[in-house]
């Protein structure tokens, strides 16, 4: 999908993307993201971005695996009634 972000035009977004703890450490969420790579350069994305949990230092530690960097912006955001922080990262997809 088309990044959300007004300052990103061109960027394509990955929104989502979890995988069951129980299946942790067995490839899927690799796959996951390759395959969700793939979809955004079909569509013809050179770039992505994405958002993460702050704190959440095993998705942070698994998206930079991926090659994805955050780029310094922040935001709030509110999730069933808690608010919360999260880390924009980027990624040429070109690599």
């Amino acid at each position: 999908m088309p990044a959300r972000d007004s300052d990103l035009f061109g960027y394509g977004e990955l929104a989502a993307l979890y995988v069951d703890p129980d299946y942790w450490n067995q490839g899927f969420g690799l796959a996951l993201i390759t395959a969700a790579r793939a979809h955004l350069v079909a569509q013809e994305f050179r770039n992505a971005i994405l958002w993460v949990l702050e704190g959440n230092s095993r998705a942070e530690h698994f998206y930079r695996k991926d090659r994805w960097k955050p780029d310094g912006q922040s935001r709030k955001i509110e999730i069933w009634g808690i608010e919360v922080n999260e880390s924009r990262y980027k990624r040429s997809l070109l690599l």
